[in-house]
């Protein structure tokens, strides 16, 4: 089976948006347990920032 690259991206991206949903999620729950400017919050904050960035990245290549 041949993957073609745009198959890949379309497949990575999806993957991206359902790690950012997760992590979303998460974030909420820790911050709902801990507080809104906790460490952990913060660091679950970070994540999803990297992540949305290598959305980006994708969004922009062709």
């Amino acid at each position: 089976m041949r993957w073609s690259l745009q198959g890949y991206k379309g497949v990575l991206k999806q993957t991206l948006i359902i790690e950012i949903e997760k992590a979303r999620e998460d974030m909420v729950q820790v911050a709902l347990e801990e507080g809104m400017t906790s460490d952990n919050t913060l660091q679950v904050s970070q994540f999803i920032d990297q992540l949305l960035n290598e959305l980006h990245k994708i969004s922009l290549t062709k």
